[in-house]
């Protein structure tokens, strides 16, 4: 009778550990694809983001462009003005 009652401790057990081992397996299963999904928007997000520094870059590059723009039509506007027959007394 001992033995039958350990051998039906053991079966509990093992169908326990069973239990354990599929609800082990079906937790990785599902970290597994929240890892890709995961990675798939990190993916995403790490394209967006090389588009934005693309943008932004292209953005500095312009407003370089017009602040020499502007310097430059400073400078003639100035000379035009320090160099014309209107403004001379003679």
């Amino acid at each position: 009778m001992f033995n039958l009652f350990k051998k039906l401790f053991k079966m509990s057990t093992k169908q326990e550990l069973e239990q354990q081992l599929a609800d082990a397996i079906a937790v990785a299963q599902r970290l597994n694809e929240e890892i890709k999904t995961l990675r798939t928007a990190n993916d995403q997000l790490k394209a967006e983001n090389e588009s934005l520094q693309s943008d932004f870059a292209g953005a500095v590059d312009r407003v370089r462009y017009l602040d020499g723009q502007v310097k430059m039509l400073e400078s003639q506007k100035k000379a035009s003005t320090q160099y014309s027959d209107s403004n001379k007394n003679y």
